[in-house]
This record gives structure tokens, sequence and C-alpha cells, in this order.
């Protein structure tokens, strides 16, 4: 019982700005949720893009439409945004060439650096 109002005489300077009303204070209490959930899409929008794409433009338009219209802003935003991040574009990047090059060198029989030998450059016996 001594923690209680250890912890409730901690919390009251805290919970001043609310309302002794019950309605009011769980309609202040859906608020400050609300912004913190705005709050939210807001930086997980910025650190998003930041990772999808170069584009100045691109990255303040999406920031400043989910920071505008909070809940259908972002999911506008997921429906926008590019669909891979530059890592992944990049890994794929890399992937594919040395793909490319593994058939390449499949295809001409050669291993990765050296010539191919024709069979005139070959030296003879006799």
């Amino acid at each position: 019982m001594q923690i209680l109002a250890t912890l409730r005489s901690l919390l009251d300077p805290l919970l001043l700005f609310l309302s002794d009303d019950p309605v009011l204070r769980v309609l202040q209490v859906v608020l400050i949720m609300t912004g913190a959930l705005v709050i939210f899409f807001v930086f997980y929008t910025t650190r998003d893009i930041l990772r999808r794409t170069h584009s100045f433009l691109y990255m303040a338009f999406c920031i400043v439409i989910v920071a505008a219209l909070p809940v259908f802003g972002f999911l506008l935003y997921l429906l926008i945004r590019p669909s891979r991040t530059l890592l992944e574009r990049e890994n794929d990047r890399i992937l594919r060439e040395f793909h490319d090059e593994h058939l390449r060198r499949k295809h001409d029989g050669s291993p990765r650096g050296q010539k191919k030998v024709r069979k005139q450059d070959e030296p003879s016996l006799l």
C-alpha cells in the first residue's frame, strides 16, 4: 500500500493536465494516443523512404502526405513507395552481374580470367 501511495504522489503532477471528468479524461487519453500514432507514422515513413530512394522531392512528398493525412496518408504511402530498398537493388545488381558472368564463363568453357586456348595456339608435339 505504501508503494501505491508513493507512486500516486509521483504521478499526480504529471496527471494535472487531465480532466477530472472521466469522459473527458478518456477523450484526452485517446487524443494523446492518436498523436503518438501519427508521430510513429511520420518517423516510420521518414526512415523507410530514406532507405528506398535518393530523390529529395519524393522523400519530402511522402513525409508531408503522411503528416498531413495521418492514417490515409500512411496507407497511400504504402501504395506509392518503391518496392525495394536501395540495398536490395544493389544486391540484386551484384547477383545479376555474378550470374551473367558465370553463364558467360560456362558458355565460353574457360575459367575466369583465362583466355580460351584455341586449337591452333596449342604447341605441337612434332
